[in-house]
């Protein structure tokens, strides 16, 4: 009787993986997830049916835990994807979404969010930041990480001082707007953290940002692991922001 069973499991979850092959292009977020759910949950079953079964009940703990975990993996992506999908709607041209293993990483322009030099939020900065704690509010069962970002102009320890400010700031919006604190860690890293050249004010402008790192918080991850679920010009011309 197990044995049918067994073998009636197999055949959903490389039913599962086939569907998963063909949608990777795209969505690998949910792949990706559905993966190492299944692989985690081959161990775990290998586990438990060597201690139920023997030796000989491993293959088949392996066999319904990797199916199990398979289902839990791609429920996990998505939750992310479909979180990813509504914050794109609130992101503008400036931002960048990535999607990697087990986190969402958001890359808000601190040009839109922020006067220059300062922690003080544009009006249409709140605005955006409110919406997207709206998205968050629908997803509570993640953890957010925020990170502030300046370019390389100005003294090591302002920029710091800056980035953390700015982070700060952003995380107050977001929890006036009803995000849990409690779901919320901030940092500033200065321009450490570069990801274009300083050297052009394009480049700048990129570097200068605020990172928002959202991830899967530890009820999730249980679950998902048992398969339950230029230059400034002066007089009054030009100057760039900061």
């Amino acid at each position: 009787m197990l044995g049918a069973v067994v073998k009636r499991l197999v055949v959903v979850g490389v039913s599962l993986s086939l569907v998963s092959c063909s949608v990777y292009e795209s969505n690998p977020r949910t792949v990706k997830g559905a993966g190492y759910g299944a692989a985690g949950g081959a161990a775990a079953g290998a586990a438990i049916g060597a201690i139920v079964g023997g030796g000989k009940g491993a293959g088949e703990g392996a066999a319904i835990g990797a199916v199990v975990g398979l289902l839990g993996g791609g429920l996990v992506g998505n939750y992310l994807d479909n979180q990813a999908k509504e914050m794109e709607a609130v992101l503008g041209e400036q931002d960048r979404l990535r999607r990697e293993q087990e986190r969402l990483d958001v890359a808000m322009s601190s040009d839109v969010l922020f006067s220059s030099g300062s922690a003080n939020l544009y009006p249409g900065g709140r605005d955006k930041l409110r919406q997207f704690a709206g998205v968050l509010n629908r997803y509570p069962r993640t953890n957010i990480q925020i990170v502030g970002h300046t370019d390389s102009r100005g003294s090591e320890q302002s920029n710091n001082e800056l980035s953390q400010r700015r982070a700060k700031a952003v995380a107050d919006e977001l929890t006036a707007a009803g995000v849990s604190a409690s779901r919320i860690s901030t940092r500033g890293v200065g321009a450490s953290q570069p990801v274009a050249t300083d050297d052009t004010p394009e480049g700048r402008a990129q570097n200068r940002r605020v990172e928002i790192i959202v991830e899967p918080d530890q009820g999730l991850r249980n679950e998902q692991g048992s398969g339950s679920g230029g230059s400034g010009g002066g007089g009054g011309g030009y100057q760039e922001p900061r």
